[in-house]
């Protein structure tokens, strides 16, 4: 083999017994062989050598008590399939200080700080390497040029994966860090990284922390199921993230921060908690086509004067909002799309700004859009549709919107509140379960050029009193006014309004040049009237005391029965519906008050030729003898066509013994109404009442039931804070005040109370009301003065809660 071969055998006569002793003997560009075998010693590399296992990989260990196990102070040297251990609490197991060392399919493991450093001049080439150290990092880089890390395996490490400081540079491919303590990558000082195709599993510490001055190109790098963040982005260095990742963090995927501007390239964030992506702390920078999914939190955050560019982000599953924008926030969002969040689309406030161009939010569950407390925030292009509230809320901010489209709302389309301010332009608002724009008291703005169609309350609603402009607005079919101002006031310019197909006329005033009123419309006529915001029976359902799920189903069903009647108007069959419900839930929640204002509603749409309500119990239909049961359910149905069938406690019909045989006739009562239900399915609507639970039974006590009522609501108890609301309405209506100091009694109440069987929700409220005025009333007539301020005024000693 030549004189540039040495062998290496611990246990044969032949060559040497140490690798020590070859070295001494090697000449640059000498090749060692070392036969398998645990070689107790360190190795200093003054020449330019190259150490290979003779039988390969893992035959070949190389331990250190103490010091380095290699130590290289030459211009290179070559380790290949070496098992490299150091004991040494204080020292790397390799050390580089000068020269290159290479390594290929070696195996570290180290007791100190670190298992691998490279500083001074000193750089390393590891391939195929496996890096272990429970005590501290695996590879510290501070030299610069020429480090290289491919398709190496750093696990079970006390500290960081992969440290680079100073002015420390590393190529990192196919490389996999996991089980870290700390970081994965850790960059600070002015260090920098190249790094692909790499991943980064089970660290404690931020998976990529890039801080101070350092710079990293990342290329497919993944990072998964780490405690805290993904990506810790804190430097003013360059720093650029293309095709890469983030699934299953504890604290955000990317948390940008210290006025990093960091490029962020299709990039995915999945399964994190805080934040999906956080920029702030005055972070800049750019990020296209990048994903946020599953965050328990925001999809995308930026606060603290944070000016990210952020193009085609897609947000969904998040349990806040899509993106939330706070403190001085001014980022710019181009072709956004967010759905399915349980908190609202898009979220500004804290004097946030933010620039939105071509965005389309979609089925979350609170709002569209919310901007609050001091936001100016700019909207253009975007579609807002299938929200469970308002599609817009603005609040003591101010929101511009252009070409914009809200549609199918589960409150009013756009809530302009208090102090709220709006520019609305070439908008179109439709199919919402509230008025499609409404200007609360105390709220402001400009609708220009704007269309409000098909909303289940007036097209635009004004209760504020301060400047409102309306000009060139379009509104229709809209099941209230076209245009609403429900307080009197000379602030309201109305110019070219175009309002046509709205349920009842418009009322409200104009405003000349000058400023001062000239016209007021006229009343809606008597038969209109009856349909107005008083006695309208949409506006009377949504102003009922909580309830929010039951108003969402309601509405729901009105839409559809419209849009029914629409399609049957234009000549188009009409969409299959089941227009039987099932009311469930505990007792004193309303339900026979809904199924009242449900029936007027059909009426007044043609559905039904009354909607007048029949409410009648088990002993109103089923009888005591052979063949009455059919006749009297019968004669009750009867009276109920064309309108609505409330049957309550409709469970006790499915309770009977023996299956409807002997005295009990209940199953004959439900044959009976399935089948006058089938024959005249389009001119009565049955609403079956009673407990969640026993309902349920209920539908399965006939095999054709859950056919009939195919749709169930829930009505859930009321809230303490709900009870104390239908309390004080009660005393509204019969002219009393409840002290604040009874309310807060009643709360504490009605919070305590126990809520099984026996509780009656509202029929309790009312009761408390009637309990409270008797005691007033006996406490009054021992007094000898009496003033009418005195009558009116509920205290909390007029509470006794054994009388409820």
């Amino acid at each position: 083999m030549g004189h540039d071969v040495i062998t290496v055998n611990a246990s044969a006569a032949r060559g040497h017994r140490s690798i020590s002793d070859a070295l001494a003997s090697a000449v640059d560009g000498s090749v060692i062989l070392v036969g398998p075998g645990r070689y107790q010693e360190s190795l200093v590399l003054t020449k330019a050598v190259t150490i290979t296992a003779e039988d390969g990989p893992g035959t070949v260990e190389l331990l250190a008590a103490n010091g380095p196990a290699v130590l290289l102070n030459a211009g290179s040297a070559a380790l290949t399939g070496l098992t490299v251990s150091s004991a040494d609490t204080d020292s790397p197991a390799v050390l580089v200080a000068a020269g290159q060392l290479s390594f290929t399919e070696c195996k570290i493991t180290a007791a100190a700080w670190s298992a691998v450093y490279a500083t001074g001049k000193g750089t390393v080439l590891m391939r195929g390497c496996e890096v272990r150290n429970p005590a501290g990092a695996g590879v510290v880089i501070t030299s610069s040029g020429g480090n290289l890390m491919d398709s190496c395996r750093l696990r079970e490490l006390g500290t960081s994966g992969v440290v680079i400081a100073e002015h420390g540079e590393l190529v990192m491919r196919a490389c996999e860090v996991r089980e870290a303590g700390g970081n994965g990558i850790c960059l600070n000082g002015h260090g920098r990284i190249t790094v692909t195709d790499s991943t980064v599993t089970g660290t404690a510490k931020p998976a990529v922390a890039v801080e101070q001055h350092a710079s990293a190109v990342a290329t497919r790098l993944a990072v998964s199921d780490v405690e805290g963040i993904g990506f810790y982005l804190a430097s003013s260095g360059d720093v650029l993230l293309e095709d890469s990742s983030v699934t299953g963090a504890g604290a955000e995927g990317v948390f940008a921060a210290e006025s990093c501007a960091p490029v962020l390239r299709r990039f995915q964030v999945r399964r994190t908690r805080e934040h999906g992506y956080l920029f702030t702390g005055q972070a800049a920078g750019t990020a296209e086509d990048c994903e946020a999914r599953d965050v328990v939190g925001v999809g995308i955050g930026v606060a603290d004067r944070g000016t990210t560019e952020i193009t085609r982000a897609s947000v969904s599953s998040c349990t806040g909002a899509g993106v939330r924008l706070a403190t001085s926030a001014d980022p710019f969002f181009r072709r956004l799309h967010v759905a399915g969040c349980d908190g609202a689309a898009i979220e500004a406030g804290d004097g946030a700004l933010g620039t939105f161009e071509n965005v389309e939010l979609e089925r979350c569950g609170r709002n569209g859009i919310v901007v609050l407390t001091g936001a100016r925030t700019s909207i253009t292009g975007a579609s807002v549709r299938g929200t469970a509230g308002a599609g817009v809320l603005v609040r003591e901010a101010t929101l511009s919107l252009t070409d914009c489209e809200i549609a199918e709302s589960g409150g009013d389309g756009v809530l302009v509140d208090t102090a709220g301010e709006i520019t609305a332009v070439r908008c179109r608002v439709r199919d919402g379960k509230g008025s499609g724009f409404l200007f609360g008291v105390g709220s402001s703005g400009t609708l220009e050029e704007s269309e409000f169609t098909a909303n289940n309350a007036d097209g635009i609603g004004v209760q504020s009193e301060l400047s409102i402009r309306i000009a060139g607005c379009l509104v229709r079919d809209n099941l209230g006014s076209g245009l609403r101002q429900t307080r009197g006031s000379t602030a309201l310019q109305v110019l070219d309004l175009r309002s046509t197909g709205n349920a009842t006329r418009d009322a409200y005033g104009t405003v000349s040049a000058s400023g001062t009123a000239t016209a007021t419309a006229a009343p809606p006529p008597p038969q209109q009237q009856d349909r107005g915001a008083a006695n309208d029976p949409i506006s009377e359902l949504n102003a009922l005391v909580g309830l929010e799920g039951v108003k969402r189903e309601v509405n729901s069903l009105v839409n559809l029965n419209l849009m029914a009647k629409r399609r049957v108007e234009a000549g188009l069959s009409a969409p299959p519906m089941a227009r039987h419900l099932v009311f469930a839930g505990a007792p004193g929640t309303g339900k026979t008050t809904v199924a009242r204002l449900y029936g007027t509603v059909l009426a007044d749409l043609g559905v039904l030729r009354s909607g007048h309500l029949v409410e009648v119990a088990r002993a109103d239909l089923v009888a005591q003898v052979i063949g009455g049961t059919a006749i009297k359910t019968t004669e009750v149905f009867n009276t109920a066509l064309g309108g609505v069938l409330f049957i309550d406690e409709a469970y006790t019909l499915a309770a009977g013994q023996g299956g409807g045989t002997g005295p009990d006739f209940g199953r004959e009562a439900i044959d009976t109404l399935l089948k006058l239900m089938e024959d005249h399915r389009e001119d009565v609507v049955v609403i079956a009442a009673g407990y969640s639970r026993e309902m349920a039974e209920f539908l399965r006590s006939n095999p054709g039931m859950e056919s009939r009522f195919s749709r169930t609501v829930e009505f859930e108890n009321y809230s303490a804070d709900e009870l104390v609301t239908i309390v004080r309405t009660h005393c509204k209506r019969h002219d009393y005040r409840l002290d604040e100091s009874a309310a807060e009694v009643l709360e504490d109440y009605f919070e305590h109370i126990p809520k099984d069987g026996t509780f009656g929700n509202g029929r309790t409220a009312r009761k408390v009301f009637e309990v409270m005025a008797d005691r007033q009333a006996s406490r009054l007539a021992m007094s000898p003065e009496v003033t009418a301020v005195d009558m009116t005024v509920l205290l909390a000693a007029d509470f006794d809660a054994s009388m409820v």
